[in-house]
C-alpha cells in the first residue's frame, strides 16, 4: 500500500500559532480592500456604520465591523438580481452559479470565478485528505449538480477517482462500490444507515461493498457515538464528520482519524470567529468554549462575505490534535435559529408555513412540524406535518396528495401531512411555534 503524506498542505495546516495569527491578518486586508472598492453592498453597509478602511489594521479590529446576516443577501438578490449589490466583480468573472435549495421561498445564488473555483477545490482537497481520502481512493457522489456541494467533484478529482451518480440512483450507486471498486463515500449523517437498510433489502452486505471511509456532513449526528458506532459497525468503516458552507466556501472543517472534533482547514481562505450568539461579543477560542459560528471570506472573487453569521451552534473541542494540524476543532449541535435540515437540505419553518398557506382557503395556513427524534433519526423524510384544512377544502385525499407535491417541488424534501380541523393547532400571541420536539416533551 502506498505510503502517502499525512496532510494535503503541510505549511497551512500546521501552521504555528503566530504564523497563522500573520497568514489571517494579511489576507483579510487585503480582502477588506477588494471588497471596499469592488463591493457596492459593503460600501453602504460600511458606510451606514461610520466605519472606515482605515480603521480596520489588525486581525483583531475585525469586531469593528457588523454582521452580515443571511436575510440581507436575499434582500440584495432582489434588489439586483442575479448576485446582488455584494458582487464585487463583473459578471463576465463569473464561470458558475449555485444556488441552494430557495426553503425561504426563493433561492440564493452563488456566483464562483475561476479563482474561487480554485480557492474551493484546495479547502475541499484539505478537507477530504484530513479524512482519509487519497490517490486510491475511488468515490461516488450523489449531489444535485445545483448544490454548492456539487464543488465536491473538483476536489475528489484531484485526489482520487470521481464517480458521478446523481440523486435518487440507489442501484447505480451499489454498482459503484460492486464493479468499479469505490471505496470511499459522501453523504449526510443519516444516509448510510438509509442506505444500509436499502442494501439489505436487496440481499447484500454493506460490509461486502468494502467502503473504508465515509466522510459526512449537511446535518448533525456524524459525531453522536451511538450513531458513529452503528454506522462503522454496519459497514466495516471509518466514520467522519466534515463541514462547509455554502455562502462562503464548501469545505471548511474536518475530522481526522483521532475524531476529536472537526479541524479548521480553511486557513488564509476563510477566517472563523465564534460569538455569543446574544450579545454578539467575540469569544476567546479555548477548549470548552460554545458560541455561534461566523466566517469572514480571506480570499472570494466574486462574493466575499464579512462577518457573516451562520447560525450554527458549536463547542470547541481542541486547540491541538495527535495528527499534528494545528487551529482548533470543533463540533456542532445545530442552529441557533429554528431551522432543521433534511438530508443536507436546509428547510425553514416558515417557507413550510408560506407553502402550505398558498393554497388558501382551502388550508388556513396554520402548521406544526413535529420531530418525534433527535437529530439525525428525527430529521428523516417523510417530515411529519400537521396542517390545519380549510373550511372548503374540498376532497381530503386529493388536498393532501397535493400539500405533499408541492413541498417536495418547492421545499426539496419529502412530507407526510396530517389534516387537521381548523382551529384544532395551537395558537400564540407573539411568534407561532412551527416545530414541536415531541421527543424533548417524552423524556420530561
Amino acid at each position: 500500500m502506498a505510503d502517502y503524506p499525512e496532510y494535503w498542505n503541510e505549511e497551512m495546516e500546521t501552521l504555528s500559532p503566530e504564523r497563522y495569527h500573520d497568514v489571517q491578518e494579511k489576507a483579510l486586508l487585503k480582502q477588506l480592500k477588494y471588497v471596499w472598492e469592488n463591493s457596492a453592498f459593503y460600501q453602504k453597509k460600511f458606510g451606514e456604520a461610520g466605519i472606515e478602511l482605515g480603521d480596520i489594521k489588525t486581525l483583531e479590529d475585525l469586531s469593528k465591523l457588523p454582521f452580515t446576516e443571511k436575510a440581507e443577501l436575499r434582500e440584495s438578490q432582489l434588489e439586483a438580481p442575479p448576485l446582488g449589490t455584494h458582487i464585487a466583480c463583473a459578471m463576465e468573472k463569473v464561470r458558475r452559479v449555485y444556488s441552494t435549495s430557495g426553503t425561504t421561498g426563493r433561492p440564493t445564488f452563488i456566483g464562483v470565478t475561476k479563482k474561487d473555483i480554485e480557492v474551493w477545490r484546495e479547502a475541499a482537497c484539505r478537507a477530504f485528505w484530513t479524512g482519509g481520502f487519497r490517490p486510491n481512493s475511488i468515490v461516488p457522489l450523489v449531489v444535485a449538480p445545483f448544490f454548492i456541494a456539487a464543488s465536491y467533484a473538483d476536489a475528489i478529482e484531484t485526489i482520487g477517482t470521481l464517480v458521478p451518480i446523481g440523486v435518487g440512483a440507489t442501484d447505480r450507486l451499489i454498482g459503484a462500490f460492486q464493479n468499479i471498486g469505490a471505496n470511499a463515500f459522501l453523504a449526510t449523517s443519516s444516509f448510510p444507515l438509509h442506505f444500509a437498510a436499502s442494501l439489505r433489502k436487496r440481499g447484500i452486505d454493506p460490509k461486502s461493498l468494502g467502503i473504508k471511509v465515509i466522510l459526512a456532513g449537511g446535518e448533525p449526528g456524524a459525531a453522536i457515538p451511538s450513531v458513529r458506532k452503528e454506522v462503522e459497525e454496519t459497514f466495516g468503516c471509518v466514520f467522519l464528520e466534515m463541514m462547509g458552507n455554502g455562502d462562503m466556501c464548501g469545505q471548511i472543517w474536518s475530522e481526522c482519524r483521532y475524531k476529536r472534533g472537526m479541524h479548521f482547514v480553511a486557513q488564509g481562505i476563510v477566517h472563523p470567529e465564534v460569538i455569543n450568539p446574544d450579545t454578539g461579543e467575540a469569544l476567546e477560542i479555548k477548549e470548552g468554549t460554545k458560541g455561534e459560528l461566523v466566517y469572514t471570506s480571506l480570499d472570494r472573487e466574486c462574493i466575499p462575505l464579512v462577518r457573516f453569521r451562520t447560525r450554527d451552534h458549536i463547542e470547541v473541542t481542541q486547540t491541538s490534535c495527535e495528527c499534528g494540524r494545528t487551529g482548533f476543532g470543533i463540533r456542532v449541535f445545530g442552529r441557533t435559529d429554528d431551522m432543521i435540515i433534511v438530508q443536507g437540505v436546509n428547510v425553514y419553518p416558515a417557507a413550510v408555513r408560506d407553502t402550505v398557506a398558498s393554497l388558501h382557503p382551502r388550508t388556513t395556513g396554520a402548521i406544526e412540524i413535529q420531530l418525534h427524534e433527535p437529530p439525525p433519526k428525527g430529521w428523516e423524510p417523510p417530515i411529519h406535518i400537521k396542517v390545519e384544512h380549510g373550511k372548503d377544502a374540498g376532497d381530503l385525499s386529493s388536498l393532501k396528495k397535493e400539500l405533499e407535491a408541492l413541498i417536495r417541488e418547492k421545499l426539496i424534501f419529502r412530507a407526510n401531512v396530517e389534516l387537521v380541523p381548523p382551529d384544532s393547532l395551537p395558537k400564540f400571541e407573539y411568534k407561532a411555534k412551527l416545530v414541536r420536539k415531541l421527543y424533548e416533551e417524552e423524556g420530561k
